[in-house]
């Protein structure tokens, strides 16, 4: 078991799905049926990873010392402390294999001294032992185990974290540097899968063939492994510089290349894959991870959870978490309602179900005011689901038609009102609305009716003409402007004209209004010119003709 935590800090905001030019491009969850997950408190310590059996490990700060504690679960059983190596204060673990044989870091008081350890279960507890150090080195780190028992790693660098000098252990071989004995320059191993493939960087190496392939490379700017698989499936992020620069996660699989799954912001992190291709990913802001599952898309975890779970005051607060081969989570979450905080284990409980529809839907006419100079329907309605709802959909149908096509709510379309202001006046329009939540839509509510207010009126207040000349020639320029009937100025009104020119022909013009004002010009032979308004148009207003200047000439 390759659970990888390596948390690379890259940039998401939020879940999205597009596409990019040569890549495939995934979907959003709804397609298929999502797990519901339950949720088990292992205890205060962060999760790191998990095997296929819910072997947990992690790591907490000892509040006195300040040192590194390594922690164990089983079975979703709290933690419990693993020992520390003689002459080292402390140590946390970094992965574990489906043997229970975990890996991690012995620490010293100064990052210079810290060694790879390894865990091997003993007796119903766990014996701790230093692996032996690569030729030359001082320092080591371990990063991953696979099922064979191989472990990778690097040398510790001066901040204490692999940098250089990759290396792999096996207790048939010893250390061996991966330089000196493969030829391969790793700056250091990230994950090894149980084939002997090692992934670093943009690269992979199959011990057994001596072969690097850079898979990385094939994006341009190149995509950085996180986690490996079984089969050669690789998660990474690729990052873009500049003032916005952004940062996606993707999913490589052999023979078929790179898989968009999300990303645009400067916040991602990307650190789990398991044998099926599911992946985790979150934000470095904080929040729920989110999760990638083959054959369902993207979905936010906390979205995934027994509402009973969020009902007893339970929060996910992780950058990141990790996901095994039964799709079984660890990450971190808070209790507010015990003050409890630290590492849990989300199991599959069943699935997510739709919300439940909204409730109270009513529809109530807007007539225009002079604070508010447009017709509308007002919808408002009850959320019938506040724990699973996660969106709202609108829509209306011309009364007793049944035609219903969707209202656009202003997103993230969580509010429980709207103004419809697209609404053709004295219209009568049916109303519905549904909930929207991970496990689908829930069914429509029942439905609100009203009939549209009478359109505003708008009428030309004023008409006015000015005349330039130059030699013979005569430049005439009419104003019109446009107020409604509350005599507040009209934009976007496209004003049509008809000109009358000194020799009794006509042309016919348009503008539209600006601050309430449109300016039309023609130019001719000196002479009478006249300007007649033939029509004053905008969606949802009404021209009073009646009650407008139509007309205006001018000699020149």
């Amino acid at each position: 078991m390759c659970a990888v935590r390596r948390v690379l800090s890259v940039v998401l905001a939020s879940v999205m799905s597009i596409g990019l030019a040569g890549v495939v491009s995934t979907s959003q969850a709804g397609a298929a049926t999502l797990p519901q997950y339950s949720l088990t408190y292992l205890g205060s310590g962060a999760p790191v990873a998990i095997n296929n059996v819910d072997t947990v490990v992690g790591s907490r700060t000892d509040p006195t010392s300040g040192a590194a504690v390594p922690l164990v679960s089983t079975g979703g059983a709290a933690w419990t402390a693993l020992p520390v190596p003689a002459g080292f204060p402390g140590a946390f673990p970094t992965d574990v294999n489906d043997s229970g044989v975990i890996v991690g870091v012995a620490t010293q008081t100064t990052l210079a001294g810290r060694r790879a350890v390894r865990w091997t279960p003993s007796g119903g507890g766990y014996t701790a032992e230093l692996l032996p150090l690569p030729a030359g080195e001082a320092t080591s780190y371990a990063t991953a185990v696979n099922n064979s028992g191989q472990v990778v790693g690097a040398r510790a660098g001066i901040l204490g974290t692999p940098f250089g000098f990759g290396w792999v252990y096996s207790d048939a071989t010893g250390t061996q540097g991966l330089l000196a004995t493969y030829g391969w320059d790793s700056a250091g191993p990230v994950d090894i899968n149980d084939n002997g493939v090692i992934l670093d960087g943009t690269q992979t190496f199959t011990l057994s063939t001596r072969t690097v392939a850079d898979i990385g490379a094939q994006l341009t700017p190149p995509v950085g492994g996180v986690a490996i698989n079984g089969s050669g499936q690789v998660l990474g992020v690729q990052s873009t510089s500049g003032s916005l620069p952004t940062v996606r996660a993707y999913r490589y699989t052999p023979g078929s290349g790179w898989l968009f799954i999300t990303g645009t912001s400067r916040n991602t992190t990307a650190s789990s894959i398991n044998a099926g291709g599911d992946l985790i990913t979150g934000s470095t802001l904080g929040g729920s991870p989110a999760v990638y599952l083959e054959g369902s898309g993207n979905a936010i975890v906390a979205d995934l959870l027994d509402p009973a779970v969020r009902t007893a005051g339970w929060v996910l607060n992780s950058t990141g978490g990790e996901i095994n081969d039964g799709r079984v989570i660890t990450t971190q979450a808070q209790n507010t309602t015990t003050g409890a905080s630290g590492a849990v284990l989300l199991r599959p409980s069943g699935t997510v179900q739709p919300p439940a529809a909204p409730t109270g839907l009513t529809a109530v006419a807007h007539p225009a005011t002079s604070s508010e100079p447009y017709a509308a329907i007002i919808l408002s309605w009850t959320n019938g689901d506040p724990v699973l709802t996660r969106s709202h959909e609108l829509e209306r149908s011309v009364s007793g038609q049944n035609a219903w096509t969707a209202v656009p709510l202003v997103p993230p379309a969580q509010a429980t009102s709207h103004q419809d202001t697209t609404v053709s006046p004295g219209v009568t329009y049916d109303y519905r609305v549904r909930a929207i939540g991970s496990g689908g839509p829930s069914a429509w509510s029942g439905l609100a009716s009203a009939t549209a207010p009478p359109a505003v009126s708008v009428r030309v207040s004023d008409l006015t003409l000015r005349a330039s000349r130059s030699g013979s020639r005569l430049t005439v320029t009419g104003v019109v402007t446009v107020r409604d009937q509350f005599a507040r100025p009209v934009d976007g009104a496209t004003v049509t004209v008809r000109w009358t020119l000194p020799n009794r022909t006509t042309r016919t013009a348009s503008g539209v209004t600006s601050a309430g004002q449109a300016t039309i010009t023609t130019s001719g032979s000196r002479g009478t010119y006249t300007l007649t308004v033939t029509g004053v148009s905008k969606p949802g207003y009404v021209f009073d003709a009646a009650g407008s200047v139509l007309s205006r000439s001018i000699r020149g």
